[in-house]
């Protein structure tokens, strides 16, 4: 008989729904659920964002040494990329050491903050939230949910919100756009809280199927039991009626009737109340104890369980026997056939017919195992005409290939540099035949190379000899490929493709195919047309390439040496090129919008009609470049040097010009309107070109050109080195300086 004490009437304990000039119990219990979801979510976000956004501050500013990024933040960081399709450029690999601590403690804080929310829903029936906004949870048969029932809630009531925001996400077109996701995540979570509302007991439905309800504390009163008989229940209808009353000021009871929990036909309880912190237990009989709460969840399922175990242990070894034994039954006359091909090629073959159709046999056997044999054979074959064979076999076998092509070409490109010209000769007929071998198979296999790694290969053109060679991949799918420091010059990559999206088809997705050079050899290489999206470029010798047209947004040439190179009319926007050297280099009529050129060496270089709109061209030396009718709207050009260079016609509004050199430049009809001035260094920079106007006698007379609308309010006022003349035409030409006598 359970046994509980300092019990009270149930009807003493009854108030009216609702109370004058306050929310009903409903409405007060729905608001009160809001708020204290609002606030968990909002620590849970708060305990991710604080040090994240804090260590990636300490990332962009900190001095110190960088360090490998903590293994478990690279773990969780790529675990999450694909599926929220973060580009490949977010992931960070080195990072400061402060860094790492912040980045680290944002995967550990929403742990323990989850973690300490179950164990406080398990001992305490509330987090601080409902604790502070006097709201608990309560079980089936107990005013504290066990574990398991908190578990299965809290996995309901953040789980499937989230896994129902990130179906919608992919099926309704808004990935990659995490803000539509944040939406559809908040929607999903309030839409889960809100079925509360629409059921008689005021469940939501993971309370349904937790067995659990939150409840409203009213003067830190909580439910609790007692075990009245059956009889007394029956019989006294005064009471059960203050019992459904009271259960519906509580918000309902177990069930969607609230006077069937206290008829039910086990001992189960009524309720009575208890002050908070009043009740310490609850005393059982053994039979009572089993009866109410019966056989633990896990143990009653155990006999299904053991069962459905064994049938997957079963079922797994038998697919490993069969595993095992199958391939080696399909495998033995594999093996006969590959061992009778390689004795016809290394002891049987007595002519060439014979060595050429057992290579080329091999090779269509598709074992992976005639590869290095292959491989081998041209490495070691002093048979020229054998040379020609071997490429066709190895062409045949694919891209599972091209990994000893690479070490075999590497190898006998320090052969070729340590051997005397006169013992060269058969070394560069074998570097022609793996040249040749590596770039057919590109060619063949064209669109499925992501990921294929060429990084060291030597494919640089040679014009003339028994090796000569020139890379030729026009209009090719090579997406995804690794050159880093790859050895191409003189290659032809004209219209090739550098970028896919991947199996998503959204660019700017962590399954982007990006093409990486990084630290390659591309002088003099042909890239015109080329799609060239999110390619990398960082440290790459782009030294008289010819870019022209290309469609390179977002590409990175950090770093690279693109002197003298051609990027006409190329799609530079928002690409990086800080610390580039682009000397001498042509981009006319390149957009560079919003592209980073950060200390670029872009002395002599060609920008004319260029478009460099919001670009950052700090620090950069522009000295004697032409910026003839270039588009500067809004460019960063902060210390940047553009002494001697041409900026006729060229638009600066609202660019930042601070302690920028200008000395000698020509600033005819160069637009100024918003910009900032301050520090710019003036001294013998050309406004106007005197014209010259004959006149009858032999005196000819120089006159300005018309007024323009090119200086009309700009502030010179903080402008250096300023001659008469040339304030003479700021001032006549609606400029502001002290010197016109106007205010500023």
């Amino acid at each position: 008989m359970a046994q509980t004490s300092n019990s009270q009437p149930i009807s003493a304990q009854v108030s009216t729904a609702r109370v004058q000039g306050r929310l009903s119990v409903a409405h007060s219990l729905a608001l009160r659920r809001l708020v204290a979801w609002g606030l968990e979510v909002g620590l849970l976000v708060t305990s991710v964002a604080i040090p994240w956004s804090l260590g990636d501050v300490v990332r962009h500013h900190s001095t110190a040494d960088v360090v490998p990024l903590t293994p478990v933040v690279t773990i969780v960081h790529g675990a999450i990329a694909r599926p929220l399709g973060w580009p490949r450029q977010w992931l960070v690999t080195d990072v400061p050491p402060l860094t790492n601590m912040l980045w680290f403690s944002a995967l550990v804080a929403p742990v323990a903050l989850g973690v300490s929310q179950i164990y406080h829903l398990s001992s305490r029936g509330k987090t601080w939230p409902k604790a502070w906004l006097g709201l608990q949870v309560t079980g089936r048969d107990r005013p504290v949910p066990n574990s398991s029932a908190v578990l299965v809630r809290e996995l309901g009531r953040w789980g499937l919100p989230l896994v129902g925001a990130y179906v919608l996400w992919i099926g309704s077109g808004a990935f990659p756009s995490l803000p539509w996701l944040g939406g559809l995540t908040l929607a999903c979570g309030l839409g889960a809280g809100a079925t509360g509302q629409l059921s008689p007991s005021r469940r939501a439905w993971y309370d349904r199927l937790a067995q659990t309800r939150v409840v409203l504390l009213r003067g830190g009163q909580v439910p609790a039991r007692y075990n009245p008989t059956a009889d007394q229940a029956q019989d006294d209808h005064g009471d059960l009626d203050a019992q459904a009353g009271y259960a519906q000021g509580l918000d309902g009871v177990y069930g969607d009737d609230p006077a069937s929990f206290a008829i039910a036909p086990s001992p189960l309880v009524g309720l009575t109340t208890e002050e908070y912190g009043g009740l310490t237990a609850i005393v059982l009989s053994p039979a009572d104890s089993a009866q109410v709460l019966g056989p633990r969840g896990w143990r009653r399922h155990l006999p299904l369980i053991s069962a459905l175990a064994g049938v997957v242990v079963l079922g797994g070894l038998g697919a490993l026997w069969l595993d095992r034994r199958l391939p080696s039954a399909r495998g033995a006359s594999g093996d006969a056939l590959f061992l009778a091909l390689v004795e016809n090629l290394s002891r049987n073959a007595t002519s060439f017919s014979d060595r050429q159709a057992a290579a080329l046999a091999l090779a269509s056997s598709q074992d992976p195992r005639a590869i290095p044999l292959l491989v081998d054979m041209l490495a070691q074959t002093g048979d020229p005409s054998l040379l020609d064979t071997l490429q066709q076999a190895l062409v045949t076998l694919g891209p599972p290939a091209i990994p000893p092509l690479q070490r075999l070409n590497l190898a006998l490109a320090n052969d070729l540099q340590a051997l005397p010209p006169e013992q060269q000769l058969l070394t560069q007929l074998r570097q022609r035949t793996v040249k040749r071998t590596l770039a057919k198979i590109l060619v063949l296999h064209s669109g499925h190379l992501n990921q294929v790694d060429l990084s060291g290969t030597n494919l640089s053109y040679i014009m003339e000899g028994p090796d000569a060679f020139t890379l030729v991949l026009e209009q090719q799918h090579l997406a995804g490929i690794v050159w880093r420091n790859a050895v191409l010059s003189g290659a032809r990559l004209r219209k090739a493709k550098f970028f896919d999206p991947g199996a998503d088809g959204r660019s700017d997705t962590f399954d982007d195919w990006i093409t990486d050079f990084s630290g390659s050899d591309l002088t003099e290489a042909s890239l015109v047309a080329a799609h060239l999206r999110r390619t990398v470029f960082r440290s790459t010798s782009l030294l008289r390439a010819n870019l022209s047209n290309a469609l390179a947004p977002y590409a990175d040439f950090s770093g690279a040496n693109a002197s003298s190179a051609w990027f006409i009319a190329a799609d530079v926007s928002h690409g990086l090129f800080n610390g580039a050297s682009l000397v001498g280099a042509d981009l006319t009529d390149a957009n560079l919008s919003q592209a980073s050129l950060v200390n670029t060496r872009l002395r002599q270089a060609h920008l004319a009609g260029a478009t460099l709109t919001s670009a950052d061209l700090s620090q950069a030396d522009l000295a004697e470049a032409d910026l003839s009718e270039a588009n500067l709207t809004g460019a960063n050009l902060r210390q940047a040097n553009l002494s001697d260079s041409g900026l006729r016609g060229a638009d600066f509004s609202q660019a930042n010009l601070d302690q920028a050199n200008l000395q000698g430049a020509n600033l005819e009809g160069t637009v100024l309107t918003g910009a900032n001035l301050a520090g710019v260094n003036l001294a013998g920079a050309r406004f106007f070109t005197p014209e010259q106007s004959s006149s009858d006698g032999f005196v000819a007379r120089l006159t300005e050109p018309s007024a323009t609308q090119a200086l009309v309010g700009v502030d010179f006022s903080e402008a250096l080195n300023l001659q008469g003349d040339q304030l003479d035409y700021i001032c006549r030409q609606g400029g502001v300086h002290p010197s016109c006598g106007g205010e500023f």
